[in-house]
């Protein structure tokens, strides 16, 4: 056995100047009353004191109740070799861009609701619902959303279902902050994220969702790439969208962008049509920079997290037996025994069974009230014969 908190087990250090300061408050506490009702040769023939065995009892009963109780809060647990658990060894970070770029619907007509509309960024959401998080059973995986800035989608979680959810309805064209595609500034949301949760013996992979649209200098381009080797971050590289340009269609950017360009068909700067394109260039730059590997993805059977990423790796851990409720039911137990030791006092009793706090009875002669003994002989004498 051993405990999961350990530094809880301090806390027993308390427990015997708990008790015996408590015992030491009761004692004088009983002594104030006594004090208080009356005089006390007057009133200590008729008062049973409480015994102090019967005070330090139920002390000592309050005493083992905390003892319990810390022994609970420490979590006790047992190795059970008979009950295996598994975990993953892979912590996975998705990159996806939200630009405008993205609401192009590329694959319309390829994927099912609610992807049907088939924008770039529908394929990016299918693929990582369907087929990153399908193939990372045990394993963690976060998200990072970016347009002008990078914002942290998702943290690392095990909770796949808690993640599609998210993936689904709070990722769409612009719910990262500001225009454009700081495409480095994603890459070090994704370093910053690992360096929150992931553990230093798990293997960490980048997947990133784009279109090829990059507004990072030069510069901040190769500092992603050195950190991306001396982390050694394994990349996966999704290329969304045609080769062709394609304007960009209101209908399908944000509401607050289809509220601006209302009366517009398609998106337009400066009066002019914006097109884009699958600009394979800085995707490619990439995978080639720090060996990893990429897809063009035309329809949704080309990208295969499975292949993509060799060694998806789940070990299996023995289990442990908690032993806290066992120690939880002991502390009630003996606070219910410590709360069942009377503290009241009670009357004194004379030898003869008489109680004495009223002065009346048969006296030890056996008279009573009216002077009558046993005989039957009165006062004066006579007898009733």
């Amino acid at each position: 056995m051993h405990f999961l908190n350990q530094s809880v087990l301090w806390l027993a250090a308390l427990i015997p100047v708990i008790g015996g300061l408590s015992y030491f408050l009761a004692r004088r506490r009983s002594e104030k009353l006594l004090n208080e009702y009356g005089e006390r040769p007057l009133i200590e023939p008729f008062i049973e004191k409480i015994s102090r065995a019967r005070l330090a009892l139920k002390v000592l009963a309050l005493s083992l109740s905390l003892a319990a109780l810390v022994v609970a809060l420490s979590r006790p647990v047992q190795d059970h070799g008979k009950a295996e658990f598994p975990t993953g060894t892979i912590d996975v970070m998705s990159i996806v861009d939200v630009s405008r770029s993205m609401a192009i619907p590329d694959y319309a007509g390829q994927l099912p609701k609610p992807y049907d509309e088939g924008r770039r960024l529908d394929m990016a959401k299918y693929l990582l619902t369907h087929d990153v998080m399908g193939s990372l059973s045990y394993n963690q995986m976060g998200m990072v959303t970016f347009s002008g800035q990078a914002w942290p989608q998702a943290f690392l979680t095990h909770d796949m279902e808690a993640l599609r959810w998210v993936t689904t309805r709070a990722v769409y064209v612009g719910s990262a902050p500001g225009e454009g595609s700081q495409l480095a500034m994603a890459f070090d949301m994704a370093f910053q994220l690992f360096d929150l949760d992931s553990k230093p013996d798990h293997r960490r992979v980048i997947v990133l969702f784009s279109d090829g649209g990059n507004d990072a200098s030069y510069e901040d381009m190769a500092i992603v790439i050195r950190e991306l080797k001396k982390r050694n971050i394994e990349l996966v590289i999704a290329g969304l969208g045609k080769t062709t340009e394609s304007a960009v269609p209101v209908r399908l950017l944000s509401p607050q962008d289809q509220i601006i360009y209302r009366d517009k068909q398609w998106y337009e700067n400066d009066g002019q049509i914006v097109t884009s394109r699958l600009d394979e260039n800085v995707l490619l730059l990439l995978k080639n920079a720090v060996g990893g590997r990429y897809v063009r993805v035309e329809k949704p059977s080309d990208f295969s997290m499975t292949n993509m990423v060799s060694r998806m790796e789940v070990i299996r851990k023995p289990g442990v037996l908690e032993l806290f409720p066992y120690a939880l039911i002991a502390s009630f137990c003996f606070l219910v025994l410590g709360l069942l030791c009377s503290d009241e006092a009670s009357f004194k009793r004379d030898s003869s069974g008489g109680d004495q706090s009223n002065g009346s009875g048969r006296g030890r002669n056996g008279q009573n009230r009216n002077g009558q003994n046993r005989n039957g002989q009165n006062r004066n004498g006579r007898n009733w014969s």
